[in-house]
């Protein structure tokens, strides 16, 4: 009786420490995910509460910026490449179809960031350049420039470089609605997403400025 005792109490030893020792394993294995993780973010190892939450809030300003500044340039070059295209539709140009390229090429990353930037004056920049090229649609596509239903542009560079000279020089040329309200809208865009980059810049730093005056204050140890 007291060797069948004795066997199962080393039995349940035996389990305890098994146990303690995967307990072990799985705390090393979350302790090491954890690790890889806050690296990712920009948190070293023994950072207290505030770093944290400070590497938080400096990522997603990184974020908000970033978009702002990408929208910032597409929106600069679309003015830019829009201005050149219409100075060449004027004169007739035989680069006219590379620089037409540009304007394509632009005005649908000027889209794609105005809607990843949201905000309401985004919101309205991409409708008013959506409803310019819609509104022309079946005059630009008849020069090789199609317009998809989300204002998107494609171009067709054989069937614009065979298009008449005065139909490009009307739709595409220097009084033209598209090289007009294009060049309005894109300046407008442009300014404002460098307006918004400088803003969420300056915001951060009062913010942490202020969180890090006032948790001074404070002694967690008592």
């Amino acid at each position: 009786m007291v060797r069948i005792r004795t066997g199962m109490r080393r039995a349940t030893t035996q389990m305890v420490s098994m146990s303690k020792r995967r307990a072990g394993l799985s705390s090393r294995r979350s302790s090491m995910l954890s690790s890889v993780r806050n690296k990712r973010n920009g948190i070293q190892a023994g950072s207290s509460w505030m770093d944290v939450m400070n590497a938080g809030s400096t990522q997603s300003t990184r974020l908000t910026r970033g978009s702002h500044e990408r929208l910032q340039k597409a929106s600069s070059s679309l003015v830019e490449q829009t201005g050149l295209l219409a100075e060449k539709a004027d004169a007739g140009e035989k680069g006219l179809t590379d620089a037409a390229a540009k304007v394509v090429t632009e005005f649908n990353d000027t889209l794609k960031c105005l809607k990843q930037a949201s905000g309401v004056l985004n919101d309205y920049y991409r409708q008013s350049m959506k409803e310019t090229v819609l509104g022309q649609k079946r005059e630009l596509e008849a020069i090789g420039i199609t317009v998809g239903t989300d204002g998107s542009l494609s171009l067709n560079k054989e069937k614009l470089s065979e298009a008449d000279g005065e139909k490009v020089k009307k739709l595409l040329g220097t009084s033209s609605i598209f090289a007009k309200r294009v060049n309005a809208v894109a300046t407008r865009a442009a300014d404002n997403a460098r307006a918004s980059a400088e803003s969420v810049s300056s915001r951060y730093t009062a913010s942490g400025g202020l969180a890090s005056s006032y948790l001074s204050r404070y002694n967690f140890r008592g």
